[in-house]
C-alpha cells in the first residue's frame, strides 16, 4: 500500500485528520503493516506529518486488548495523520 492509498483509507475510516485510527484498520498483515509504517517513521520528510500512538495512550474506540505493532522496535497501536500529509503527494 502506498502512502496516498493509506491516507485515503485513513480518511475513509476516521473521516477527518487528527483522529486516531487503529493500525489494523489498514487491512494489512502484521508484517506488511510493520514494514510499511517503519519505513514512513524512518523518513524525516514523512514522519513529521503523522503521530504514532502507543498502547498505553487513551484511544477512543480501541480496546485495551488491541493488537500492537512493532514499528522500529517500539510498540504502537494507532496512527494520527496531520492534514499536512497532503503536501507529500505534490
Amino acid at each position: 500500500m502506498d502512502l496516498k492509498a493509506a491516507v485515503e483509507r485513513y480518511l475513509e475510516v476516521v473521516k477527518d485528520f487528527q483522529q486516531p485510527m487503529h493500525l489494523s484498520r489498514f487491512g494489512l498483515s502484521k508484517e506488511e503493516l510493520e514494514s510499511m509504517v517503519s519505513a514512513w517513521d524512518e523518513d524525516y520528510h514523512m514522519n513529521r506529518h503523522f503521530r504514532l500512538m502507543g498502547p498505553t495512550e487513551d484511544l477512543p474506540g480501541i480496546g485495551e486488548n488491541a493488537v500492537h505493532y512493532l514499528i522500529n522496535g517500539v510498540a504502537y497501536s494507532a496512527i494520527v495523520f496531520k492534514e499536512s500529509i497532503r503536501y507529500v503527494f505534490e
